[in-house]
Order: structure tokens, then sequence, then C-alpha cells
């Protein structure tokens, strides 16, 4: 784990959500800053766990899930019997569409991030703006199906929060103009807990 990730905090949260934080052991990597420019050799041990040298990994005795996607997948449901996520049926099929949206604001937030660390020449400006526009095209598609009052923290939800908080502590603000209902229901939702407990900061350095 890192608490740059947000990719790790969806699985944090997840786990904080369904009360199994007991069950886990976290750990700590270290990443140097220009990751997004240069290759890394991770520690041996690392690679051993997870070949595709990738994080979030969930090391468990039989299997080694190497993205948020499964692992959340697994939480839900081996721990939160389909609580987060409905095992099947029209509910999920629209938690999964909510989601793919979410996450599409997630990997571009990644990708504009390593391209911001590339200096003078290599940087594409091009490709920041990019990235930058897909953000706010896919917030803006959110901004119509902001989740109602009440309802359940879900793992769609825990998606959305997770790239308003991203976006939120790495760009700035400017995606709040854009859509301001969203907006404010993140700032309702992210009271709670499990949100305030993995608030984002920058990856200690190896």
């Amino acid at each position: 784990m890192t608490p740059a990730s947000p990719w790790v905090r969806r699985v944090t949260v997840t786990i904080l959500e369904l009360g199994i934080r007991d069950r886990f052991e976290f750990v700590q990597t270290k990443w140097p800053h220009a990751w997004g420019t240069r290759t890394v050799v991770p520690h041996p041990e690392f690679m051993g766990d997870t070949p595709v040298a990738r994080i979030p990994a969930l090391v468990t005795a039989d299997f080694t899930l190497a993205d948020s996607h499964s692992i959340c997948d697994y939480l839900n449901g081996e721990f939160g019997k389909f609580r987060l996520l409905a095992r099947d049926g029209a509910a999920r099929w629209r938690a999964l569409a909510t989601m793919s949206v979410a996450n599409a604001i997630i990997e571009a937030q990644v990708a504009r991030r390593a391209e911001l660390l590339r200096t003078g020449s290599d940087r594409s400006d091009d490709f920041i703006a990019k990235m930058r526009d897909r953000q706010l095209r896919c917030f803006e598609a959110l901004e119509k199906q902001v989740p109602a009052s009440g309802t359940e923290f879900d793992l769609a939800q825990i998606t959305i929060a997770v790239a308003c908080g991203y976006d939120d502590w790495r760009y700035g603000n400017d995606w709040r103009g854009v859509v301001p209902k969203l907006a404010g229901w993140f700032d309702s939702i992210s009271q709670r807990p499990s949100l305030q407990a993995t608030k984002p900061a920058e990856t200690p350095q190896s």
C-alpha cells in the first residue's frame, strides 16, 4: 500500500467499511517520486509477492490479487456478503456502470500525474490537457447521477469519493465548479470515518 494511491485508498476504505481491518497486515511501500519517468526496481520481497509490481496487492495464503477491482470484489464477496456490490442483477450492472466512469477518472488522474512528473521537452502538455478534459467530462457524467441522500455507501460511492478526494488533493478544486452537486455530496460523505482515516498523502521515498 501507499497513501498516495487512489487505488489503494479504494481498497482500504472498503476494508474499513466492512469492519475487517484486523484481518489484514498493511505493508507500506516506498517509491521514488520519479516513478512516472523512469523504471523503478522494487524490493525483491515485493516482487516475490506480486510480479506485476503494482499496488495495491492483496497477498493470501492461496493467491495474490494485484489490482483494486479484483481485491474489492473479493472483499465484498468473501467478507461483505455482497453488501457493497450486488452479486448479480440490475443493481450490479448499474453500480458497475457508475464505477466504470469513476475508474476512468482515477486512471486519467494517475496518467496526468505521471506526465506532470516529466520535465522539459519530455513532457506533453497536450497529453496533460487530454487527461484533465477526460476527468472533467467524467465528473460531469457523475453529476447527473449524484447518489441520493441516505443511500447505502456502496462500492460505487466509494470509488466516486476516492476520485473526488484525489482531485482535491493533487489538482486543486477546479472540478468543483463544474459539478457543484457532486462536490456538495462529496463534502458530506467525506466525513465518514473510513474516508477521514485514509486521506491521501505523499508516498515515502525509497
